[in-house]
């Protein structure tokens, strides 16, 4: 891969800025603490519109703005930061995700409490996720990847809601002890490169020379890939994700379903394809599989819920399917078809869980059955709550439509029968978010409750705001996103293809 070094370090000052406010949160007074989170993660918003307007789409699968610098020399452990167009496409949601996050928690009414602390929580985790999508070090990828889950333990432990404690326990127990299976690979692919070159090495751009024996291949792979199907997650790794979303606050649950999960998605096709090609064509056909069971196994969790944050956390892991069958399927439009998801459920997970998050200011409560017809009488609210239900569902024009499109597409590819598994995880899809959609609108109760009900607006508004334009343009203007990372898939279709 190219490397173009940067003139000016915006990646490192990217991480710094959140870690510098969130210093300023902590030893200001704490009337300042909404303005200091808003304004560090607006700045953080501005570099990455900046770097999306700098970066040099021609050399798109080439890594731009790269920064390198010692760590620990007698090892090769560099602070190595680059974006190519993979990342940049995962750097500009984490800031947008981050901002989207602060403005909506400005005025959330279900944290009164530690705000100091809360604000620097998201603070952190920002600069942290920016260290992950930015990371070309593999041992600073684990660094960054492992020091995520501690702001968002503290996130669900302390401001989350009745069962909080359990499922912070339990999300930082499942991740953890997943990520030692990173950690084993990490070191097996860099004693290889020991025996192939003579010298130890972590960094990426070294360890795709490795060469590797079949078996050994496919056991370092199945390593990396058992952290990142966890961290994503698939069936059957996935119990900790429902208990973390329905525990956790707002903000946090925004973060984790449109972030934090793509780590897990990210990280299987930068590392295990792109490391591991032929352990990945070997392992495709159960990958696949697998895949296509958590979108139906998933889809039917998600419609027997009757709770609404763990209805939209059961939808999450099927739109993780759809990812990850996508991606295994090893063409260019399954590759398209993987990360414009990735994208476009960061976006509607987001908007969901917020919607979640609303109603329950209104009516204390997650429970389906109280939520009936309950967003008719908000005008504005309902239109946000169906536009974002029917991008989620992927109807054209909808930032899910092109995932979803062209999984079916890429499978089609290869056989009917396949892209006929894939359809019929479409339609779970759909029928779960009319589910959804009939119980919001359509269902009756008591007029009496409802009509004093005030619609959104101020900050919560502008949350919204922030997540319906880039919905509408993955929709609408694809292309805009496939010019961005069509280079980075086409370095990694030629490394399965022996070229590279």
């Amino acid at each position: 891969m190219e490397v173009i070094r940067a003139e000016f370090p915006f990646i490192s000052l990217s991480m710094i800025i959140p870690i510098v406010f969130s210093l300023l949160v902590f030893f200001l007074n704490e009337r300042f603490t909404r303005l200091l989170a808003v304004t560090g993660t607006t700045i953080v918003f501005f570099i990455s519109l900046l770097l999306l307007y700098l970066f040099d789409y021609d050399k798109a699968n080439s890594v731009q703005f790269y920064e390198k610098y010692p760590l620990y020399e007698e090892f090769n452990v560099y602070l190595s930061l680059g974006l190519d167009g993979l990342s940049l496409l995962m750097y500009f949601l984490t800031t947008l995700i981050s901002l989207v996050a602060v403005v909506w928690s400005i005025r959330d009414k279900q944290i009164t409490t530690r705000l100091k602390e809360y604000f620097a929580v998201f603070l952190l985790t920002e600069s942290f996720l920016i260290g992950v999508f930015s990371s070309f070090d593999l041992i600073v990828f684990y660094a960054f990847y492992e020091l995520t889950l501690i702001p968002m333990l503290f996130a669900i432990g302390v401001w989350g809601y009745k069962l909080r404690l359990y499922s912070a326990y339990k999300f930082f127990i499942y991740i953890f002890v997943s990520s030692l299976f990173l950690l084993l690979g990490i070191a097996a692919v860099a004693v290889q490169h020991y025996f192939n070159y003579g010298s130890f090495s972590f960094s990426y751009f070294d360890l795709l020379k490795n060469n590797y024996n079949t078996s050994l291949e496919i056991f370092i792979f199945l390593l990396f890939f058992i952290a990142f199907a966890v961290k994503t997650p698939i069936v059957p790794f996935h119990t900790w994700l429902p208990d973390a979303h329905g525990e956790a606050p707002t903000a946090g649950s925004v973060v984790l379903a449109a972030i934090l999960l793509k780590m897990g998605t990210y990280a299987l096709i930068r590392f295990n394809l792109g490391l591991f090609p032929e352990a990945s064509l070997k392992l495709m056909p159960f990958l696949v599989a697998l895949g296509i069971i958590t979108i139906i196994y998933a889809s039917w969790m998600t419609i027997v819920q009757n709770n609404v944050k763990r209805f939209v956390a059961y939808s999450s892991v099927s739109h993780m399917g759809f990812i990850v069958t996508a991606t295994f399927l090893l063409n260019h439009e399954g590759l398209r078809a993987s990360i414009i998801e990735m994208f476009a459920h960061g976006m509607t997970s987001a908007s969901l869980f917020m919607i979640a998050g609303f109603i329950y200011n209104r009516l204390h409560t997650f429970n389906m059955e109280s939520l009936r017809g309950s967003v008719r009488f908000m005008p504005l609210f309902a239109v946000i709550t169906a536009s974002t239900a029917f991008a989620a569902m992927g109807l054209p024009g909808g930032s899910s439509f092109w995932g979803k499109f062209l999984t079916v597409l890429s499978a089609r590819e290869y056989s009917y029968a396949l892209a006929l598994m894939v359809l019929v995880g479409g339609f779970f899809s759909a029928a779960y978010m009319l589910y959804l959609l009939k119980t919001l609108f359509l269902d009756v109760r008591e007029e009496g409750i409802l009509i004093h009900f005030q619609d959104i607006r101020g900050f919560k508004f502008a949350a919204f705001f922030l997540l319906l334009i880039p919905i509408l343009a993955v929709g609408f203007l694809p292309h805009l996103f496939f010019n961005m990372f069509d280079g980075s898939i086409n370095f990694i279709l030629k490394r399965l293809v022996g070229l590279e």
